[in-house]
């Protein structure tokens, strides 16, 4: 006999776990003058680029599910990524809008949301990291960080774990 789940109710297990389906990970050399833009890194691009076609370790692209390109339903989301810095370095978050992928789950398609003036991800307050600082941020719908770091060289090592919504 099999019993059925609520949605949410297997995400918390997963999140209670730490178990993601997804893994990505990456790591980038700083020197980034603190005054001005960050640089950033998509979740997911390295988990793409250097895993095969077909494999069941690779991050899913956008559309890869039965949801379809447009429904955050059916994309890959970080949920869990940390990251250890050698640098000073403050880190940002972009993520789903959640009100986005509300409307969408009631039917608006995007362009009726864009003219609602509803963005579709919105950026976190910024968190500082000292060197040689190692944090983990659990995130509900991540699709990007943003970095900058003290002038000195040093390096931001980030994992990323991550689910699809709506596609397992």
């Amino acid at each position: 006999m099999s019993i059925l789940e609520a949605f949410a109710s297997t995400w918390e297990k997963r999140f209670m776990q730490r178990h993601y389906s997804y893994r990505d990970s990456h790591a980038v050399l700083t020197g980034f003058d603190p005054t001005v833009a960050t640089a950033s890194y998509t979740f997911g691009t390295n988990a793409r680029t250097n895993v095969p076609l077909g494999s069941i370790f690779r991050w899913p692209n956008a559309g890869d599910y039965a949801s379809g390109t447009t429904d955050p339903r059916g994309q890959c989301y970080a949920r869990s990524v940390m990251v250890y810095v050698v640098e000073d370095t403050w880190l940002r978050f972009i993520s789903l809008n959640p009100i986005y992928g509300t409307l969408i789950a009631q039917g608006y398609t995007a362009e009726q949301i864009v003219v609602m003036g509803v963005p579709i991800t919105i950026t976190e307050v910024e968190h500082f990291l000292a060197a040689g600082d190692k944090d983990t941020f659990y995130l509900t719908y991540g699709v990007a960080i943003g970095f900058r770091a003290a002038t000195a060289l040093g390096m931001i090592y980030i994992s990323i774990e991550g689910n699809v919504e709506g596609g397992e």
